[in-house]
């Protein structure tokens, strides 16, 4: 028998697909320099299952969980192995793409939460508060050319020599041509999302509960957009006619960059992150700061303060994904809220959770993810959301 059977053989009691494997598991949440020699020294002695190795990291590193919940390990790992991912009768290699590994992974460690927590409380009485409800669905609008028009969920619009094509909401294909001098509106309200190409080419990522005003062409010595709620934008950068984006609070211009902004009305703060180039941020008393990137400028209270941050913290709703550093439950549940259409009510605002929150369509999936972050079970039904007790 080979060096390297033996070692698969005696370092992996169940088989070589790391993300059953506890010691692989063990490793991910507690990267302790033990574990991280071990690991090191296995990729030199199976350099053929490297690139295997780095797959299931880049999987197991995508479910940030709150590793201060499962203080009983081993009941974790044996949830995990007992339910494996993969059939261990086949001997086909590692064929899952990242984001449906992903996705059965978390689904796997939400279930592995729910029994571990019933294991623990199947004694105690089981007791319900509610916490919020999904609120009645609301469409995506283009106001433009003296129309209202309603679009489909998360569609691009686009401008371009007057005209506007988009996508309405029996998903037809429509151009509408608009009055270069007029000011156009596009409104998502909560639970959608949409995406605007800008007359000279720059994108808006709009998140949800956001109005935006834009003109069909920009024809002045600048272009300038207005904007009550949050977006990510990349602007293109023309020197001769710089870019303004005003709220309500705020004006942020802009030398070509990449930047989010969020200035909800209903919130007490607004905030600019910057994650490339160069923008300045006034407020409506002439206050002003020039930002360099991965800095945040916060306005709150008449004042500006700036400091430097994770962008990723702040612009990664783009990708679907949310990202809690220390973060308060009720700030995550009033992005949850905005994000999924729910209005949420007596949610603890003491506690602070770390991790990653997975955007799915299925408001019941993101329940569970967030059952994780916050140690507590939620159900869903007829429209109420509830917290076990």
């Amino acid at each position: 028998m080979s060096k390297t059977k033996k070692m698969k053989e005696n370092r992996f009691t169940y088989n070589p697909y790391f993300l059953e494997n506890k010691k692989f598991i063990q490793w991910r949440l507690t990267r302790t320099p033990e574990l991280e020699d071990f690991w090191i020294s296995y990729i030199h002695e199976n350099p053929d299952l490297e690139e295997e190795l780095w797959k299931a990291i880049e999987v197991f590193d995508k479910i940030e969980i709150n590793k201060r919940r499962f203080k009983d390990t081993d009941i974790l790992y044996d949830r995990i192995i007992e339910s494996t991912l993969y059939n261990k009768h086949k001997k086909k290699r590692f064929l899952y793409s990242i984001s449906s590994a992903a996705a059965i992974a978390l689904l796997l460690l939400a279930t592995t939460f729910y029994f571990i927590r019933k294991d623990s409380s199947s004694k105690e009485a089981i007791s319900a508060e509610v916490i919020g409800k999904t609120l009645p669905e609301q469409e995506v609008k283009l106001l433009a050319g003296g129309k209202e028009i309603v679009l489909s969920q998360n569609v691009m619009v686009q401008l371009n020599n007057g005209h506007i094509s988009y996508t309405d909401s029996t998903n037809t294909e429509k151009t509408l041509e608009a009055n270069s001098i007029q000011t156009n509106k596009l409104i998502v309200p909560d639970g959608k999302r949409s995406f605007l190409v800008l007359a000279d080419g720059s994108k808006v990522w709009i998140n949800s509960g956001t109005e935006l005003e834009f003109p069909t062409k920009f024809s002045g010595k600048t272009r300038e957009i207005k904007v009550n709620g949050e977006i990510y934008i990349d602007v293109v950068r023309l020197d001769k006619q710089p870019f303004i984006v005003h709220t309500p609070d705020l004006d942020v211009q802009v030398f070509g960059t990449r930047f989010n902004v969020s200035a909800y009305t209903s919130d007490k703060t607004s905030s600019v992150v910057l994650v490339n180039g160069r923008v300045e941020v006034k407020t409506r008393d002439n206050q002003s700061i020039r930002m360099n990137p991965n800095e945040k400028v916060e306005f709150r209270d008449g004042g500006m303060n700036k400091e430097s941050v994770d962008v990723s913290l702040y612009t990664s709703w783009v990708e679907g994904v949310f990202i809690f550093n220390r973060t308060p439950v009720s700030e995550l549940f009033k992005k949850v809220g905005r994000y999924y259409n729910v209005s949420f009510e007596n949610v603890e605002s003491d506690k602070r959770i770390t991790g990653k929150l997975y955007l799915s369509e299925n408001l019941q999936d993101v329940l569970a993810s967030i059952s994780l972050l916050t140690g507590k079970d939620y159900t869903i039904e007829n429209n109420i959301i509830s917290v076990i007790k």
